[in-house]
């Protein structure tokens, strides 16, 4: 990555490696692994498993959590 460090950012129209992945989203192997069997597809290109940006944002969006208020 010869850009600045562009830690959070994912577009839907490029396409990243894991460790690129690991990197930008902050999240650690066991999370990535927990991503694949979870669903999240991939291409394996050489020794380097590669995936879209659009199909991390489907995964975040497919997992995405909302706070639940309790009324009182």
């Amino acid at each position: 990555m010869s850009r600045r460090n562009e830690g959070g950012v994912i577009r839907i129209d490029e396409a990243y490696s894991k460790r690129c992945v690991l990197d930008r989203l902050g999240v650690s192997q066991r999370f990535w692994d927990k991503m694949l069997d979870e669903g999240l597809p991939y291409t394996n290109v050489g020794h380097t498993r590669w995936v879209t940006g659009e199909a991390i944002m489907n995964y975040l969006k497919k997992f995405a959590q909302t706070k639940q208020v309790q009324a009182q």
